[in-house]
């Protein structure tokens, strides 16, 4: 079993910063992550990370990934299964075993779904939650957004370009989550906005074909993509016996947890902002905190 000075859980902005740090702070480090880039991989466009007016959430992530391999840092993409506590931490992954003395949490989130029928068996057949992977499938087609947020808004602007006509479903009666600078930008002749409006019924046979409105209204649509936001991964937390805040992992300003050796970065944890810069940031806190404890000041 190989023996690290520290694991990262999770490949995501937060991840990745730890690791970057780690590396240069001579710490052995493995990063393992089932998503890497995490979630901000998704992103259609990022237009708040600094140097960048705009920028691909794909390329981004790709940018970071890069600069943690230079550092001499390994990046598995295998799902943890398992970390458990003793001298020292045993991370299971893949049917391998990892061995450290620290960990980072930063397992991110997961995308929230409808709940619907023949959702689960519509993904990649007409549902999906990542406009960035799957717009060009649906070039001169019909889709449809759930959402009102940053996400679904930039979903729909990508969307624009390929489908012919674009539907935002929203439950709200206005874009009240959502900045005016993307409200502004989605006022185009074929983006379609229904508001006081929820996805009741998903219809098709082998692929999806229409969508129900407030169990009355039929659409005919070839693609739905979701985007109402995420919730927290936190079996691993939960099995290692982590203090929890409103389903999110409690840290203190170090983002040290209750658990003696466990840190937690980024989206999973209970500071509110949920955004790639503030990743970065509380993974760069983690990876500083983990070296003045294993080497000192």
């Amino acid at each position: 079993m190989e023996k690290y000075d520290l694991i990262i859980v999770g490949a995501g902005p937060a991840g990745l910063t730890a690791a970057i740090y780690a590396g240069r702070y001579q710490l052995k480090t493995l990063v393992v992550g089932k998503l890497p880039g995490g979630l901000a991989g998704e992103a259609s466009e990022v237009c708040n990370f600094p140097s960048y007016e705009s920028i691909g959430g794909v390329e981004l992530m790709m940018k970071m990934m890069g600069h943690v391999k230079s550092l001499g840092i390994e990046i598995k993409q295998e799902e943890v299964d398992d970390i458990i506590k003793g001298k020292e931490f045993k991370v299971v992954a893949n049917k391998k075993e990892y061995s450290a003395k620290k960990i980072i949490l930063a397992i991110g989130c997961e995308r929230r779904r409808l709940q619907l029928e023949n959702e689960k068996e519509f993904i990649g057949r007409g549902i999906s939650y990542c406009a960035t992977c799957d717009a060009g499938f649906y070039k001169e087609k019909t889709v449809g957004i759930v959402g009102g947020g940053n996400a679904a808004l930039s979903a729909a602007l990508l969307l624009s370009d390929f489908a012919k006509k674009v539907y935002i479903i929203y439950r709200k009666d206005k874009f009240s989550k959502a900045e005016p600078s993307w409200v502004k930008k989605i006022k185009k002749k074929n983006i379609i906005n229904l508001f006081n409006s929820n996805v009741t019924k998903l219809i098709g046979k082998d692929k999806l074909e229409k969508v129900e409105i407030n169990n009355e209204k039929v659409i005919d649509m070839d693609g739905l993509f979701i985007e109402i936001g995420s919730v927290p991964n936190v079996e691993l937390a939960e099995k290692l016996g982590l203090e929890m805040e409103e389903k999110y992992i409690a840290v203190d300003k170090k983002q040290n947890t209750n658990v003696k050796g466990v840190l937690a970065a980024g989206d999973i944890t209970n500071n509110s902002l949920k955004q790639i810069i503030t990743a970065c940031g509380e993974g760069a806190i983690a990876a500083d905190s983990v070296y003045q404890e294993l080497r000192g000041k």
